[in-house]
């Protein structure tokens, strides 16, 4: 047997006790300890190895492997492919040469804590992610451990069976990458882990307490690191947080969908999920009625209505609330003491001080709710004080009247008069006791976050003068007119949503349920900048991970244009990462794409795909719905027996899908499914998808489609677009159209 073949037969054997051993752990942990050793023999009763001392004791010990619920489904989840590398690492502090296998849970030997299967999440398994044959070195809790790589090895498991094994040296192109990205695009989030490369590595395991930035390449692999980025972090504090802390903020449901997979395979299901909307939705207990996104369409009509809409989410604009806040916390000014009937219990001097110096650390309603209780406690420490003052005033009167001289008569009348007046001046304290600090509270109008919203737009003027005159009496009087409009319709804009967070954070407050430890916001260019401080504000956390591309900024005119204002105003503390290198398209689809990206007036550097080869995007004309019909069915059917699976017809906009969609269902026998924003993807269908909807997705073949829109290099935001759709394809990209300046080519 040649040394190659060996050592494949010991890397079987080996896979086959840690599965069969796996299953024992798995077993173990869900039947009882008297079914244990009589399943164990049965499970090995065909293998003559498990007669050995060793494997006995090793085995045995699984009977008393303990297991929490969650690593209990790790464990079942990882059986099929239990590890996906091998290093072998000889320490200079220990010596002696390990065999470290890496998967994507950990599995140890209870009884010695030897580690058969180390998790990719730990330090030690930066040695097959960055390390190189020859010395290295790791890091792990502060310490630097030493030593040398003799051997880094790949493993190929399917279905719990070992296909191949591939060795990697100084030379060696990492082929199940190649093989990877080969693939169709049907698993490809579940399946990075073993794939994982250097610089995405560096992100994923960068300094946890800090909050990150990554302006990340279409293809670069964002997604995947920002969720790989959650469970590193889970793995690493899982005794200080759980998942339910951390919230993930998506795009759309559609994009939340499309990730939804990946999430139980990484251990990060249980993390909340949502969009922007929904957040603020939640944190507010209301739906928001929005009008109609169409500023897409509307800004090529008029580009002035790009300035007027970016305004709401710029940082001019968080100077504008926090003008606005000042003025409603001026208004909260007390000019009267807290009286309880006659007794001054609390002077305005004193309200104003905890008001506006002590309880700054709270939001402004809620210091006014903790000055309730304030003076609840002082009427509740003086309630007695002033009964009796009040009891000892009637008596002094009484004991008077006792030792009077006078009418007999009259002495009698004024004690029995003295005695009434006594009593109903109790009760009427009490009465005032009981409503002294809600009457005084009531000079706090507390008006709800519509209201006040609503009167900012009230009066161009006052906005001019909070912008510190940065705004334009005209800029200011359009904003005005344009949202009084759409309030009177009971409806808000998703541009009001960033300034009613911030504005509701900063009044109100936002209840610690609501509230999160660790943020992941993916196609964070179209976040503005209000947004981010909101949710900053709302949150009281700058832990944040942010990733996105300038480049596919397709909404800039409300989002990130620049990410230095973000690091400057919003994150001073984050770290600043880029991506270039594209894992998704092939060299010929790239190429085309980055000849767009030269179009933009912004400079982006030229995108670096990992050397893959395919066939070049391809123009088709559409001459008639009939013959591009059957030309759009030869094609899938041709895409079909090269094995490509998934597949998505992208237009420009909503409407042009809907006309794609209506042809080719009465031409054709496609099987064709509409997608919309609050969709799911479904397996083994043609989806057709508008492009702004197609940012994050990708598919094995994309049908970039111009039927009665068309791109046009006037306008970025139609580069952009194109730009976006080109780079969802990973192998195939075919250009339909009337004709083929619609793509900009």
């Amino acid at each position: 047997m040649s040394s190659i073949n060996q050592e494949i037969e010991e890397e079987k054997q080996r896979l086959e006790f840690i599965k069969k051993y796996m299953q024992v752990v798995i077993d173990t942990a869900e039947t009882n300890k008297e079914q244990f050793m009589e399943k164990m023999k049965d499970i090995f009763k065909d293998e003559d190895w498990v007669e050995s001392a060793g494997y006995s004791q090793l085995l045995t010990s699984a009977s008393f492997y303990q297991l929490s619920r969650s690593e209990l489904e790790s464990l079942i989840k990882a059986l099929p492919k239990p590890y996906f590398a091998r290093v072998d690492f000889t320490s200079r502090e220990a010596g002696g040469m390990e065999k470290l296998y890496f998967g994507k849970t950990s599995l140890f030997q209870r009884d010695n804590q030897e580690q058969l299967i180390i998790d990719w999440r730990s330090p030690i398994a930066n040695l097959y992610y960055e390390g190189r044959l020859g010395e290295v070195s790791y890091t792990s809790e502060g310490e630097t451990y030493d030593g040398t790589i003799s051997l880094k090895r790949q493993f190929i498991i399917e279905d719990g069976e070992l296909l191949d094994i591939r060795d990697i040296d100084v030379t060696t192109v990492d082929e199940l990458l190649q093989e990877s990205l080969a693939g169709s695009s049907a698993n490809r989030l579940t399946e990075i882990v073993a794939t994982i490369q250097e610089e995405q590595n560096q992100i994923i395991r960068a300094d946890l307490n800090k909050p990150i930035i990554v302006q990340g390449a279409a293809g670069s692999g964002k997604t995947t690191i920002a969720l790989h980025r959650i469970s590193y972090f889970l793995y690493h504090y899982k005794d200080v947080f759980q998942p339910e802390q951390l919230l993930i903020l998506a795009p759309s449901f559609l994009f939340l969908d499309y990730i939804s997979e990946a999430l139980p395979e990484l251990g990060v299901e249980k993390v909340r999920q949502m969009t922007f909307q929904g957040y603020v939705e939640e944190v507010l207990g209301k739906k928001i009625k929005l009008t109609e996104d169409t500023k897409l369409r509307d800004i090529l009509k008029d580009q002035q209505f790009v300035h007027i809409s970016s305004i709401k989410g710029s940082s001019l604009f968080q100077g504008v609330l926090d003008h606005y806040v000042e003025e409603i916390k001026t208004s909260l000014m007390v000019h009267e003491d807290f009286r309880v009937d006659k007794f001054k219990l609390y002077t305005a001097k004193q309200f104003n001080h905890l008001l506006y110096n002590e309880y700054t650390y709270l939001p402004l309603y809620k210091r006014i709710e903790k000055l309730k209780k304030v003076l609840q406690n002082q009427v509740r420490l003086n309630k007695d004080k002033m009964l009796k003052k009040v009891v000892q005033h009637y008596e002094v009167r009484i004991d008077r009247a006792l030792n009077w001289k006078g009418d007999e008569k009259k002495r009698k009348q004024y004690i029995s008069l003295a005695l009434d007046k006594k009593e109903a001046r109790i009760n009427d304290l009490k009465m005032e006791i009981k409503k002294a600090v809600q009457d005084y509270m009531s000079y706090f109008d507390k008006r709800d976050i519509w209201t006040l919203y609503k009167e900012l737009y009230s009066d161009p003027d006052r906005l001019v003068q909070y912008s510190d005159h940065k705004l334009s009496k005209k800029e200011a009087l359009e904003l005005c007119e344009s949202s009084q409009n759409i309030f009177s319709k009971k409806k808000y804009e998703l541009e009001d949503l960033g300034p009613i967070l911030y504005l509701y954070a900063k009044i109100y407050g936002v209840k610690p349920e609501k509230k999160a430890k660790n943020v992941v916001i993916d196609e964070a260019q179209d976040y503005s900048f209000l947004q981010l401080q909101g949710l900053k504000t709302a949150l009281e956390t700058d832990m944040f991970t942010l990733v996105g591309d300038l480049a596919q900024g397709i909404h800039s005119y409300r989002g990130i244009t620049d990410w230095q204002e973000v690091r400057k105003s919003i994150f001073p503390r984050a770290i600043y990462r880029e991506l270039k290198k594209s894992y998704r398209t092939t060299v010929e689809i790239m190429n085309e794409a980055n000849q767009l990206l030269k179009r933009l007036s912004t400079s982006f550097p030229e995108v670096e795909p990992i050397i893959r080869h395919g066939k070049p995007p391809v123009f088709l004309e559409i001459t008639s719905d009939e013959e591009w019909a059957e030309q759009m069915s030869n094609q899938v059917r041709k895409l079909k027996e090269e094995k490509f699976n998934t597949f998505a017809i992208i237009t420009k906009t909503e409407e042009d899908a809907a006309i794609v969609n209506s042809i080719l269902k009465q031409h054709t026998e496609l099987d064709l499914y509409l997608l919309e924003e609050t969709t799911s993807i479904p397996k083994d269908k043609i989806v057709i998808v508008p492009s702004y909807l197609a940012k994050g997705l990708e598919f094995d073949a994309v049908f970039a489609v111009t039927y009665n829109e068309v791109y046009s290099d006037n306008h970025e935001i139609d580069i952009k677009l194109l730009y976006v759709v080109m780079t969802r394809a990973l192998h195939r990209l075919i250009l339909m159209g009337k004709q083929k300046r619609a793509f900009i080519l």
